[in-house]
């Protein structure tokens, strides 16, 4: 069992007394071990002074079983919905037994059952009025079942509430049964009725109408159910208690690399539970949001989870929260010549809809076609109904009735502002059939309508290309897999939490500085060097060319990554032995003679335009050289450090390659390699064997190439949250690429990966200022030492090292002195109260960090001091 702890109450929960009301899933209350969860949950609360009101679901499957329990009764002849009865009420008897309950508990209740369905079977029908009465069986047995439990483990003991008593249809009823919706205004009745309770049970998906008759809040109810409920009792919160730790960026059975979202606003949560995430019901959003209401989803299996909670929030605009599906929804195709600029036209064709009362979800229009979608999640639209809309609808067009299909919908505030950004993933698109496309007038999802069959290989390619590839998000929390080994990951210790007297020595006599600890560079070349696929490994030194890191690199046996002709004499000047195979030079719009050069000087030369070989093919003629392939895709968390795609300017597009062969055997140049380089920070073990696919698939073009360089953008973890790559991982996807492909040598490009966090940047406090609320910490550098945050919008996690232990009850925005107002280091980090002088240490800054750095100002930048262990 696992103790609850209250995290981020609201301030009104604070108040003893208040109403919490948790909703149980069916999951959640089908086990002793579960239950034994509630209890804690439920104890957690009332000895917090609060008062608790639980809302319950049938057990699990069993609303499933009551429907099929019905199909078997109608039947003509047969028996077998007997058994079909006898597994539901063996179900429950099961659930008595393990919680220790009398097994005749229920009895009274299963002959009711066993009345009702016997009626069914000797009529041969079933109106959607008694299916409301058997199907509501199931939340009324649960709830039982529940008060029994709670009544032995909890004190006070629980009141138990029939909702149907108080939850009442809003709408005509009249052969509504099964899917209606209700009120959630302020209910003095219902808190009249349980004003001495301090622990209400009650079910949901349930209700009544003004005949007292049951009717059902269609399937997934229940949070709708919960959510009227907390407005009706003006509860301080809403939590949702279910079998997943909260709501993901994309369904974890269908995308493992889906994130959690610790904080969602009300629209954006109403957005992805109309556009198919199944761990909200759609409803659910309304009565939370007009009442101001937050709702936190929690597991009931894994409590100690904090999960996601909905409440109003101001989040970044433009920024993708998830991809989400509706699967099973039908496309209605109304075309006519008749309805160009007739007035009217329209209104008389939703009259129909309306006269079927068939809710419309999505709507396409052209001069002489409508098309819309039905939405499968908040109505049921029996055949019968909707053959009786097509017909009527034929008289107005031509009808054409499309099942089978799935809307696929990126989700994020804002999304008309980025639709540049994401255009290259809609390139998958180019492969499947879109039937329906829409952008949402509240400007909060883009949606795609295509086949069902095509659904899960859509959302996991949009999943990648738009939330994988930008991780660098206060809002996103770890992946299913990372919430299962969270208990088992203790934090790592940095190395400099162990070179803190050697760092406060170093620093005495210096304003700022650049430390770098030599045996963590070789630390992660020898990391890298067991990715046995990999033949070859060519530091980026444009990340760090510090003289000790470059001999560090060189004497693991590294080559070099040049970016330069400066950068390439710098190599061979440092080690005129070198063999220059071991040089690998990638220039990107340089001068003619840097070409000419690196052809003479016999080194690795790749080429990433077509245009050197248009204008100046003589200086390779006889020659080898390298082509940098253009992947498409750019990946990396912010749009300056993705180096692939239409809006790069790096690498040819594959379309291009057949242009050159002319000129290549023109001028008897040899391609010997290929390469390809997608962007930076990339944690997907997969990334470098999908390049490897990709390049091996391109060579078939060059019969003469050996060597395929796969690129860089090996990430480092940055957040708790985040996974490192695995090089057994990268080793093992690599591996099946080359057991189709022996003849390639892979070769790789890291720089990042080999110095990042390696190195942090060390400063000084110059002043503190309070500014309405913010607090700002001052230092004695800032971008003119470190660029990566003003130019990329990176994340480096900030610590005051003086005061390393004290309490962090500040969010600091740690500045420089540079006269920019993007001289910001870091934003809202929870950091002590700080004073002048303290040393302000800013970690993975050992790349991209003093080769970057400026006189902007005319200050200067921090210098560079490398230590090593005895240091």
């Amino acid at each position: 069992m696992v103790e609850h702890d209250e995290v981020g109450m609201s301030n009104r929960d604070n108040d003893v007394n208040q109403w919490q009301v948790l909703k149980f899933g069916g999951t959640s209350v089908s086990s002793k071990a579960n239950w034994e969860n509630i209890v804690c949950i439920i104890k957690n609360k009332l000895e917090h002074g609060q008062r608790v009101f639980v809302v319950h679901s049938a057990l699990s499957g069993v609303s499933n079983k009551l429907e099929e329990l019905i199909d078997e009764a109608l039947i003509v002849g047969s028996d077998k919905y007997i058994s079909a009865l006898d597994d539901i009420i063996n179900k429950h008897k099961v659930l008595l037994a393990e919680l220790g309950l009398q097994d005749n508990y229920l009895d009274e209740h299963y002959q009711h059952l066993r009345r009702l369905i016997d009626g069914v079977s000797l009529l041969g029908e079933a109106s959607d009025r008694i299916k409301a009465v058997i199907m509501a069986q199931g939340e009324l047995w649960a709830t039982l079942i529940g008060q029994a439990y709670l009544k032995e483990h909890c004190n006070p003991h629980p009141f138990w509430l029939d909702a149907r008593q108080f939850m009442l249809s809003d709408g005509p009823s009249e052969d509504n049964y099964l899917a209606v919706s209700c009120g959630y205004q302020k209910d003095h009745q219902l808190l009249e009725t349980v004003k001495s309770a301090q622990l209400v049970i009650t079910q949901g998906f349930i209700g009544s109408n003004e005949a007292g008759e049951t009717l059902l809040l269609g399937r997934g109810g229940s949070d709708t159910s919960a959510a009227n409920f907390a407005a009706k009792i003006s509860a301080s919160r809403l939590e949702i208690w279910t079998d997943v730790p909260g709501v993901f960026t994309a369904n974890p059975n269908q995308v493992q690399n889906a994130r959690l979202l610790k904080h969602l606003d009300y629209d954006e949560a109403q957005e992805m539970a109309s556009a198919g995430a199944k761990v909200l019901h759609p409803r659910t959003i309304r009565p939370l949001k007009t009442t101001k209401i937050p709702l936190y989803i929690r597991s009931t299996i894994e409590p100690e989870i904090e999960g996601t909670i909905i409440h109003e929030l101001e989040t970044k605009a433009g920024l993708i929260k998830a991809i989400t599906a509706k699967q099973g929804i039908t496309l209605i195709s109304m075309e006519s010549q008749g309805m160009w600029q007739q007035a009217g036209f329209l209104a008389d064709l939703f009259a129909v809809f309306k006269k079927y009362q068939v809710s419309v979800d999505l709507v396409s229009t052209s001069e002489t076609n409508v098309t819309v979608s039905l939405d499968s999640l908040t109505q049921v639209v029996h055949s019968k109904t909707l053959s009786k809309l097509s017909d009527e609808l034929s008289s107005f067009c031509r009808v054409k009735i499309l099942g089978n299909c799935s809307a696929v919908s990126i989700v994020g505030k804002n999304v008309r502002a980025i639709l540049h950004k994401i255009a290259p993933a809609l390139a998958i698109f180019e492969t499947y059939k879109v039937y329906l496309l829409s952008q949402a007038a509240s400007d909060l999802n883009l949606t795609f309508v295509i086949d069902d069959e095509h659904c899960n290989k859509v959302i996991a390619s949009l999943h990648e290309l738009l939330i994988s590839n930008n991780p660098n998000s206060e809002i996103l929390g770890p992946t299913a897999e990372e919430l299962k080994q969270q208990e088992f990951i203790s934090i790592e210790e940095k190395w400099w939490q162990q070179k803190v007297p050697t760092i406060e020595s170093l620093m005495k006599d210096k304003e700022s500085a650049y430390i770098y600890n030599l045996d963590k560079v070789k630390y992660n070349v020898l990391n890298l060097q067991s990715i046995k696929s990999v033949e070859q490994i060519y530091f980026a030194m444009k990340s760090n060319n510090n003289s000790q890191i470059l001999d560090m690199v060189y004497e693991q046996g590294c080559g070099f990554e040049t970016v330069s002709i400066h950068e390439v004499n710098t190599i061979i000047g440092k080690y005129p032995e070198l063999d220059r195979s071991r040089i690998y030079f990638t220039p990107n719009f340089a001068q003619r003679r840097e070409y000419q050069q690196a052809i003479q000087l016999g080194i690795n030369l790749s080429l990433d335009s077509i245009y050197p070989l248009q204008n100046w093919a003589e200086d390779f003629a006889n020659s080898k050289v390298f082509l940098r392939i253009d992947p498409d895709i750019g990946k990396g968390h912010h749009e300056n450090v993705r180096t692939a795609g239409s809006t790069s300017k790096f690498g040819i597009p594959i379309y291009e390659l057949e242009t050159i062969k002319p000129i290549l055997e023109q001028y008897n140049i040899t391609v010997n390699g290929l390469h390809a380089h997608a962007g930076s920070g990339i944690l997907t073990n997969e990334h470098w064997a999908e390049h490897a696919q990709l390049l091996a698939e391109t060579a078939q073009k060059f019969p003469k190439v050996k060597f395929l360089n796969l690129g860089g953008g090996f990430g480092i973890k940055e957040r708790e949250q985040q996974t490192e790559l695995t090089m057994r991982d990268i080793d093992k996807a690599l591996d099946s690429i080359k057991t189709q492909y022996p003849q390639y040598q892979f070769w790789i490009e890291p720089g990042r990966y080999i110095t990042a966090n390696a190195g942090i940047l060390v400063a000084k406090v110059t002043q503190v200022k309070h500014k309405q609320n913010y607090y700002y910490v001052g230092l004695n550098t800032g971008m003119n030492s470190l660029m990566r945050p003003a130019l990329y919008g990176s994340y480096h996690s900030i610590h005051n090292l003086t005061r390393f232990n004290d309490e962090k009850n500040m969010l600091a925005t740690v500045v420089g002195p540079i006269c920019e107002s993007t001289d910001k280091l870091g934003v809202e980090i929870p950091f002590p109260v700080t004073q002048e002088g303290d040393l302000i240490l800013i970690d993975n800054a050992g790349a991209y960090g003093y080769v970057m750095s400026n006189h902007y100002n005319m200050r200067p930048p921090a210098e560079e001091v490398c230590i090593a262990s005895s240091e």
